[in-house]
């Protein structure tokens, strides 16, 4: 069995019209309905702020759709480690996670962390 990783457009910033980002979200919605593979959705967020009200939109439209997604708190490099669980919580907080909902903090700059990505996909059954 082989594993895919699809980056989907995000809500972020871009300079991108309005229209081609509704296009792209109809896209994502399509794609999340109808994909027989899909075995995880992970919702990057940048951990140095408050969710987003984007943010927010996007997890509660991921959960309604029958996800729970994996969140990915972002840039944990750029905070100072007595800062990092601060942060988490309120990001939590702000979702509206369970608690045993999936956060993970990571720095694609220091590489901390990826590793718990990683076995945390390791742990998904591919071949289902």
């Amino acid at each position: 069995d082989q594993l895919y990783f699809v980056d989907l457009p995000g809500y972020g910033y871009t300079k991108t019209a309005v229209v081609v980002k509704e296009k792209w979200g109809t896209m994502v919605e399509r794609y999340l309905h109808k994909s027989s593979v899909l075995k995880c959705v992970f919702l990057l967020i940048d951990i140095r702020h408050e969710p987003s009200e984007n943010d927010k939109t996007m997890y509660e439209w991921i959960i309604y759709n029958g996800f729970h997604p994996v969140v990915i708190a972002t840039k944990m490099d750029k905070l100072k480690r007595s800062q990092i669980d601060k942060h988490v919580k309120e990001i939590k907080i702000g979702l509206g996670m369970e608690k045993d909902d999936l956060l993970i903090p990571v720095s694609s700059e220091t590489k901390q962390n990826i590793d718990k990505i990683w076995e945390y996909v390791e742990t998904l059954n591919v071949s289902e």
